[in-house]
């Protein structure tokens, strides 16, 4: 069979018009069980360390269970890709999130068998969102025109970022009104995603194959010499982008809501949640209008400066201890939502999707996609134990590294806005 490596410097024939909108929207609704799996633990998490008794380190490491899989769903849907097709990568996804949300629903209630339970589900979930957070955007991009692609491939982010949302008002809703004992309404939580798989696995059979498919192993490489620059880039930004914290306020943010106002009642810290959602989503879309306007690197400079001042005031108010203002600290959660949704979390898929050979595409996605999700999961593991024992240095952490993040991508970041991904301008271009 012909490799289509010696192929790959042709354009492939466009999806367009309403119907390439049409595409990604559906595609992206991978997006959307992504954002909905990774949002819905955050209602339930202290119902379930209080169900099952679990120690802080071990508690971690359920809620993380899921970003254990995301690492393996990332590893092998490249591979996926490049064998089985874009779509019916896609398609086997949907299918483990159903999975997931099944076992989920129906874990056991000892302590013995209902964690290892549990944390097998969410793993199994997980693969899931490594999986899509790999082919999503790159089948978008594949399917985009260059002045389009950046807006295209953030319909995906768009849809996580809603995905997280649906999943705090779902929370809440169930909390609200589901006449029941806590440890039914958890499990209610996390059963609620069988309702989007059924959707996203609708939205697929109208979806073609990516124009860009191998039909056969492509024997390119990915580490070899000439892949070293893209291979650091990828590196670095997907290394810095959880080392925002974001995932650690999107898993936890009832739990802040806690230490910003007290003790107080459940209703109104997933309230407060649903705000942090509803703040993301605003400013995902601001990115939309931005991002091919200009440019992936000011947005993340920017983003960068934004999210450091905003996790310093987190820091500084909620080390006052009672004296902490609520509206100040709210307003650094809100203004670091804001910064990272506009910023790193929007950059981050469509610069992946962007600086590889179209050879190793779908193998460089896969990389980046497991450094994302292994940094993810070690900071999801570790928060809870870190603000333990260390109160707000986690925030000053977080604060740090976005400083450094902004002189990484001052000085060693180039510009992808526009840049072909087919032909012989298809290669990372020189700062």
């Amino acid at each position: 069979m012909e490799n289509i490596a010696a192929d790959s410097t042709k354009a492939p024939v466009p999806i367009e018009g309403a119907r390439l909108v049409a595409v990604a929207c559906a595609v992206s609704l991978g997006g959307l069980l992504f954002g909905f799996d990774s949002g819905v633990i955050s209602g339930c998490e202290e119902a379930i360390q209080h169900e099952f008794g679990l120690s802080p380190f071990w508690h971690g490491l359920v809620v993380a269970g899921a970003l254990a899989g995301t690492v393996f769903g990332a590893l092998g849907a490249g591979r996926m890709c490049d064998r089985l097709g874009r779509k019916p990568t896609l398609v086997w996804m949907g299918v483990l999130f159903l999975v997931s949300a099944l076992g989920c629903a129906f874990t056991p209630g000892g302590k013995v068998a209902g964690p290892q339970v549990l944390g097998w589900m969410r793993f199994v979930g997980g693969v899931a969102i490594g999986g899509v957070s790999v082919a999503v955007p790159m089948y978008i991009a594949e399917i985009a025109p260059p002045d389009r692609r950046g807006r295209l491939v953030l319909v995906n982010q768009f849809c996580i970022v809603l995905g997280i949302v649906v999943s705090y008002v779902s929370n809440y809703c169930v909390s609200r009104w589901l006449p029941a004992a806590e440890s039914v309404v958890w499990r209610a939580m996390l059963g609620a995603e069988c309702l989007p798989v059924f959707m996203y696995l609708a939205a697929l059979a109208g979806v073609p194959e990516s124009p860009h498919q191998a039909k056969v192993e492509l024997s390119a490489p990915l580490f070899v010499r000439r892949n070293l620059r893209p291979l650091m880039l990828c590196f670095t930004v997907a290394f810095f982008s959880q080392l925002s914290g974001v995932n650690a306020v999107n898993y936890y943010s009832p739990r802040i809501m806690k230490m910003i106002f007290g003790e107080g009642s459940e209703l109104a810290s997933l309230a407060g949640t649903i705000g942090v959602g509803v703040v993301n989503l605003v400013f995902t879309v601001a990115a939309f209008f931005l991002i091919d306007r200009f440019g992936r690197k000011p947005l993340l400079v920017s983003g960068c400066a934004a999210m450091a001042a905003m996790h310093g005031l987190v820091a500084w108010q909620v080390s006052l201890g009672e004296a902490c203002s609520p509206v100040l600290a709210l307003a650094g959660i809100y203004g670091f939502i804001a910064s990272v949704a506009f910023s790193a979390s929007a950059v981050i898929w469509v610069f992946v999707s962007e600086i590889f050979p179209p050879d190793v595409r779908a193998k460089g996605q896969s990389f980046g996609g497991a450094v994302h999700w292994i940094m993810c999961m070690a900071v999801t593991w570790i928060f809870p134990v870190a603000v333990e024992r260390t109160g707000t240095f986690a925030f000053a952490f977080f604060a740090a590294m976005m400083l450094l993040e902004m002189f990484w991508a001052l000085f060693a970041m180039p510009e992808t806005k526009g840049r072909p991904l087919y032909g012989p301008q298809s290669g990372l271009p020189r700062p």
